[in-house]
């Protein structure tokens, strides 16, 4: 069985498959899931669908699937859909200048941490 859904139902589990490339609808299935375990309705299982833009790896040619095909799926980056949702305004330019700021926090917030070093054992 290839269907996760349907293993999950196997054991027992409800399930619900969520397009995870639209941030709005993993947000509510993920709060609809925290308050049914939260209010005793025991495990859930959730399934994002998503599609990864990138190679396997660096060595990866990626000749099983068409540069269209990964394009086509860029339009649906799920950070650029909800952006451009909120502010109609919002392109890919605007998406790289909220990439690059979030990179230099990260790479400000790993430098801080190797510059506190190790704690005492």
């Amino acid at each position: 069985q290839t269907d996760l859904c349907v293993k999950a139902a196997s054991y027992g589990l409800p399930a619900t498959r969520v397009d995870g490339m639209d941030v709005l609808a993993v947000r509510e299935a993920t709060q609809g899931a925290a308050e049914f375990v939260r209010d005793g309705g025991g495990p859930m299982f959730l399934e994002f669908k998503t599609y990864r833009f990138r190679a396997h790896s660096m060595y990866d040619p990626e000749l099983y699937r068409d540069r269209s095909e990964v394009e086509e799926w860029k339009r649906r980056d799920p950070l650029l859909v909800l952006a451009e949702q909120a502010d109609p305004s919002f392109g890919e330019a605007e998406l790289a200048e909220l990439e690059a700021a979030a990179a230099a926090e990260i790479d400000d917030a790993v430098a801080f941490a190797r510059k506190m070093g190790w704690e005492p054992a």
